[in-house]
């Protein structure tokens, strides 16, 4: 799963300094705070609604609701100890949302998903990259069930712990950590058969 973050994502994984952003608020410059926030959570916010919703357009949706939400409510968030968390678990409820209109409205007109919801197999043979690699994990994601793969993109897209996660999620540490441990030999699966089909082609 070390596949799903750069070098370059460390800073992210170890969480930010929001120092600034918190001394902003501290001023009532709200809209100061919402600039430093979309600066440094608005790629974050992107991966993770892309990586829950398996879709380019509802996850660059997704992020404009995300931070409509977050200045609406920025001015009370006060003294919570997680800015980041609290943007990501926004952004879950916004995925969940996303996914319940996209599937209604896919009922109801019988639409299949646009070209982009399925990894491109025929673009020209050529070395897997990181976009194409992206699309097969998200692909594969998009296989499990709702809940796990909640659990999986909290714990490993979104490199949090089972405590972290469990505070956005609202399920205990240990149910999460079940369905992750259900999850990944299906997920594995998955991304192996994808993989070998891409590289016998």
């Amino acid at each position: 799963m070390a596949m799903w973050k750069s070098p370059g994502d460390a800073a992210e994984q170890t969480g930010p300094d929001d120092g600034d952003i918190r001394t902003a608020l501290g001023a009532q410059d709200v809209r100061r705070a919402l600039t430093l926030m979309m600066e440094r959570y608005g790629d974050e916010v992107y991966r993770f609604a892309y990586a829950m919703t398996h879709s380019d357009h509802l996850a660059e949706e997704v992020r404009q609701q995300v931070f409509v939400e977050v200045y609406r409510d920025l001015a009370s968030f006060a003294g919570r100890a997680s800015l980041r968390a609290w943007v990501l678990g926004i952004t879950r409820h916004r995925c969940l949302d996303a996914a319940k209109k996209h599937k209604r409205w896919t009922h109801r007109f019988k639409n299949e998903p646009p070209p982009d919801e399925e990894p491109d197999d025929h673009e020209p043979e050529r070395a897997l990259d990181r976009s194409r690699l992206a699309k097969i994990l998200a692909a594969c994601l998009a296989k499990l069930a709702p809940a796990a793969r909640d659990a999986v993109v909290l714990r490993y897209h979104q490199d949090l712990s089972y405590d972290e996660a469990s505070a956005i999620a609202g399920d205990h540490a240990g149910t999460l950590q079940q369905r992750v441990a259900r999850a990944l030999p299906a997920l594995r699966r998955c991304l192996d058969a994808r993989l070998q089909v891409g590289e016998g082609r």
